[in-house]
């Protein structure tokens, strides 16, 4: 006797299969007995293969939802760079909106500049934030800069049309980021000449695209940044302390010792003199202008060979140091710098003789009442 054929009983048959005590092949939305009959198809049990399904978007969407897969942080740092950092940073309505808006466009396309932007929005909110939460807005600030500082070298050895405009707006923001890092609240440690040479040195390499770029970048979206003095107002700037810089500069130049005959002393006298032709200038475009950029440009003006002197503490240069460290004063509400200009007038003074550091007594009794 033949045995009984034996078949597995459908649990989500359509209720069409159901009634009619057939096997459903659960194939949806219209299962194969009903489509050959031409039969409506109705199924009220959820199949197994659509509530695996379900499953696995649930688990997908629950996995994208744990705070561990958002960048929560760095989100919380592109809202406080939007909100707050660029109003800092400057006065000049068309450059906070290259700032706020460019920057980080052209960041989505090169991250060095967007780990930049980062890094100043971070240690902006360190400067900001109470003392106990400092510490990691700090850390999370150099993990940042140190990205971008690695992933801007490659570039920097090819300069194109399309990588400049990342490249100048990193220029930009790299000494903001340098001096505030380097302030007495983030950096209590005193400096030494070798430290600041240092420093100005990094501000200098990095301002070298525009010396390669420039055309490129005039057509692109950062050329508003270049535009030193266009966009600021005169009102803005502190008269009493620029004109007080200002006299001393011209009366310095004035009172410098003429050139020697060797040719090789000759040269080293004149970058000394140089050096305060160059901030004399820059102070005068500030006066004129009210653009506190004039004065951070001084280091990358200056000649190369200008540092190798201040290391060496010639007498010119050191003062230049300090007279330098006086101008960054004369716009007091700059958050990256402050205590930087008071540091640098006091680490001149500690390299200068009695009768030169007479000439900075003055701006350093000043600099402490602003």
């Amino acid at each position: 006797m033949p045995s009984r054929r034996t078949h597995s009983k459908s649990h989500h048959g359509c209720d069409q299969c159901k009634q009619r005590r057939i096997k459903c092949d659960e194939v949806r939305p219209q299962c194969g007995s009903c489509r050959k009959k031409n039969l409506a198809c109705v199924f009220k049990s959820v199949g197994p293969v659509l509530a695996s399904n379900h499953s696995n978007l649930a688990t997908g969407i629950a996995r994208r939802d744990q705070p561990s897969s958002l960048p929560l942080q760095d989100l919380e740092l592109m809202h406080h760079w939007h909100t707050a950092t660029v109003d800092t940073l400057t006065s000049a309505k068309p450059l906070q909106d290259v700032i706020r808006i460019a920057m980080p466009q052209e960041g989505l396309r090169y991250p060095l500049l967007m780990h930049s932007v980062l890094a100043v929005a971070a240690i902006h909110l360190a400067h900001s934030t109470p003392a106990d939460r400092r510490q990691g807005y700090i850390e999370t600030a150099m993990l940042h800069h140190s990205k971008s500082l690695a992933l801007c070298a490659p570039f920097v050895k090819n300069i194109t049309r399309e990588n400049c405009h990342a490249l100048f707006a990193f220029s930009c923001l790299l000494p903001i980021f340098v001096f505030a890092s380097q302030t007495s609240r983030m950096s209590p440690r005193t400096q030494s000449l070798a430290d600041v040479v240092e420093t100005l040195k990094l501000i200098r390499g990095s301002s070298s695209v525009v010396d390669q770029a420039r055309p490129w970048i005039e057509d692109g979206p950062m050329h508003p940044l270049l535009r030193v003095g266009r966009f600021h107002h005169p009102s803005e700037v502190d008269e009493q302390h620029a004109q007080d810089l200002y006299s001393k500069l011209q009366a310095l130049e004035e009172n410098l010792p003429g050139s020697p005959m060797a040719e090789e002393s000759c040269a080293a006298r004149d970058i000394p003199r140089y050096a305060v032709q160059r901030l004399r200038h820059m102070l005068r475009l500030y006066l004129d202008t009210g653009d506190s950029r004039a004065l951070m440009a001084w280091p990358v003006l200056v000649d190369a060979s200008y540092f190798d002197l201040l290391l060496q503490t010639e007498r010119i240069s050191v003062l230049m140091l300090g007279l330098f460290g006086s101008s960054l004063q004369v716009h007091p509400h700059r958050w990256w710098l402050d205590g930087t200009g008071q540091g640098l007038v006091a680490l001149a003074m500690d390299n200068l003789s009695l009768a030169d550091r007479e000439i900075l007594s003055s701006s350093l009794s000043m600099e402490k009442q602003l």
